[in-house]
């Protein structure tokens, strides 16, 4: 049987993998044979996410990483090429929000640790992870945004603007890197079903979501993981610089 995805083997980061969606896409990857670093500030659930993998039959090692520390993320490209020889897939996932609130309440240091912590930390990775992809003249990057970085969101400008700023990221990095065979994708994930959304959503909220979207439920992390899969396979070689979107027809990119 031909092999369609042509993972195997490969080596990636998955930033912010302690928890949520990252957990899922580490574990998505490492279910078809991709060797995952996972990566996260919280050393005890990354390690958790590490030993899952391994049970499971994967590979994995665990690093930690801060996500507002450029020489932090370096340590990680470096030790992901020391444990595993290389870097093919890098996933941006890292990130997050505060409370809402309206954009004149926003203080000077809540919309700059919103920009560093989503937006300058994919910066940081894609900036530290490219020499070890340049030289291979090969690679897969995709970086998570969300759906308020298109539609906007009601109070959280601040965090609405940083993944907007990704997607703007992705576009631009698409094009410099596309001379050494690198794609850079975008995902706007939708609301998923995550232990964190149940914190910050209320049950109404959730089930409007679920009302307002054609397919008639939320995301969850494997449909993201799914999304990434191919968006680092060899099925996708000749898309880059793309925004795919998994968001069950809530939101259509026409």
């Amino acid at each position: 049987m031909k092999d369609y995805l042509k993972v195997a083997g490969k080596v990636a980061i998955v930033t912010g993998s302690a928890h949520g969606i990252g957990r899922g896409v580490a574990a998505g990857l490492a279910l078809y044979g991709v060797k995952v670093m996972v990566c996260d500030i919280n050393d005890e659930d990354g390690l958790k996410v590490k030993e899952e993998i391994i049970s499971a039959g994967g590979v994995a090692e665990y690093c930690h990483f801060d996500a507002f520390s450029s020489e932090s993320v370096n340590r990680l490209a470096e030790e992901t090429v020391r444990i595993f020889g290389g870097i093919d897939i890098l996933v941006n996932n890292v990130g997050g929000g505060l409370p809402s609130k309206g954009f004149e309440m926003i203080s000077d240091e809540e919309w700059d640790r919103i920009i560093r912590f989503n937006l300058t930390s994919a910066f940081y990775m894609c900036r530290a992870t490219f020499p070890y992809m340049k030289e291979k003249k090969a690679g897969k990057i995709v970086n998570i945004s969300s759906g308020y970085a298109i539609g906007g969101g009601d109070y959280c400008a601040h965090y609405a603007s940083a993944k907007a700023g990704i997607i703007g990221l992705t576009t631009s990095l698409a094009k410099e890197m596309a001379p050494y065979n690198i794609n850079v994708n975008v995902i706007p994930v939708p609301t998923t079903d995550t232990p964190m959304v149940h914190i910050t959503n209320t049950p109404d909220m959730i089930q409007e979501e679920i009302n307002l979207t054609p397919l008639g439920r939320i995301a969850t992390p494997e449909d993201i993981a799914n999304t990434v899969l191919f968006l680092v396979s060899g099925s996708a070689d000749y898309v880059t610089g793309q925004i795919v979107a998994p968001n069950g027809g809530k939101r259509m990119l026409v």
